[in-house]
């Protein structure tokens, strides 16, 4: 899978790769856990662009593929 954010940033992988380059290209340095990183895109989603996103899921890998198709599925990024 690739996909690309609005903001022109593209990512391959599965999606739990895809969720950690996100993570690793954040200017957050403080955000250490896959929980963490989801938890603060759900926050900024909300915050700057109005979106309330649904991420669900136990494991880091299930956290990971609900984010990836919140993204594609709201439009806050498209499978390139």
């Amino acid at each position: 899978m690739r996909i690309e954010l609005r903001d022109g940033e593209k990512f391959n992988g599965s999606p739990m790769k895809i969720v950690i380059q996100m993570k690793g290209s954040t200017m957050f340095s403080d955000v250490k856990t896959i929980r963490e990183y989801v938890d603060m895109v759900l926050r900024n989603a909300k915050m700057v662009e109005n979106v309330e996103l649904t991420v669900k899921g136990n494991t880091d890998e299930e956290l990971a593929r609900s984010l990836v198709g919140e993204l594609l599925e709201r439009g806050l990024a498209r499978e390139v």
